[in-house]
C-alpha cells in the first residue's frame, strides 16, 4: 500500500449513516480525505490541506457508474469517492454557511432506507431454505456439532437482520411527517 495514505478503523451500523458522514467531515477538517473503504471498517484517507467538505451516502446497488443516477449527482457537483456493498459515498465542497445535501426531502431519504431494508431482508429466505432442506432430507445424519454450529449461525444472522431492520424502520419513522388530528 502507498505510504502516503493513512488508514483508520471505525465501525458504523447501516442506520448510522449520518454519524458516519459527520465523522468523515471531521476527518476532512483535519486534512484527511476519504479515498476508499476496505473490509471490517478500514477507512483509507489521503492526507492533504484541511477542507470543508460535505460527505453524503446513498444506498444504491442497481446503478452502474455510467448510469443516469451517477450522472445526475455528478452534474449537481458531487464527486463519487467509493462504493461499499451498495453504499455510494459522495463528497462536495461546502459553501459559505451552507451544507450541501444529496437528498432535498424526507421522501428521498425514506426511499434510501427502504432500498437498504429490502437488500438486508431479501436474502434471509434464501439462507433458510437450504438449511431446513438439508435437515429434513437427512434427519439424524449430521453430527451434533454441525447442527449446533448451523443453528447458532442462523440464529445470529436472524438476530443481526432483525436488529438492523428495527433500527432502519425507526429511521424511516423519524423521517415521516407527523400528522396532527
Amino acid at each position: 500500500m502507498d505510504e502516503t495514505y493513512i488508514s483508520q478503523y471505525k465501525w458504523f451500523w447501516a442506520w448510522q449513516d449520518d454519524k458516519q458522514e459527520a465523522w468523515l467531515e471531521a476527518m476532512s477538517h483535519k486534512g484527511l480525505h476519504l479515498r476508499r473503504i476496505e473490509a471490517f471498517g478500514r477507512y483509507i484517507f489521503e492526507p492533504g490541506t484541511p477542507g470543508d467538505y460535505a460527505y453524503r451516502m446513498d444506498f444504491d446497488r442497481t446503478s452502474g457508474k455510467d448510469s443516469d443516477y451517477f450522472q445526475l449527482i455528478q452534474d449537481a457537483g458531487w464527486e463519487h469517492i467509493t462504493s461499499v456493498m451498495g453504499w455510494q459515498y459522495w463528497r462536495k465542497k461546502a459553501g459559505e454557511g451552507s451544507t450541501p445535501e444529496l437528498f432535498t426531502d424526507a421522501a428521498s431519504k425514506i426511499q434510501k432506507y427502504q432500498r437498504l431494508l429490502v437488500s438486508l431482508v431479501a436474502p434471509s429466505p434464501a439462507i433458510m431454505v437450504p438449511i431446513v432442506g438439508a435437515f429434513k432430507r437427512f434427519p439424524g445424519r449430521a453430527p451434533e456439532w454441525v447442527v449446533a454450529v448451523t443453528l447458532t449461525t442462523f440464529t445470529m444472522w436472524t438476530l443481526f437482520v432483525a436488529v438492523n431492520a428495527v433500527m432502519i424502520l425507526r429511521r424511516i419513522n423519524e423521517l415521516k411527517p407527523t400528522t396532527s388530528l
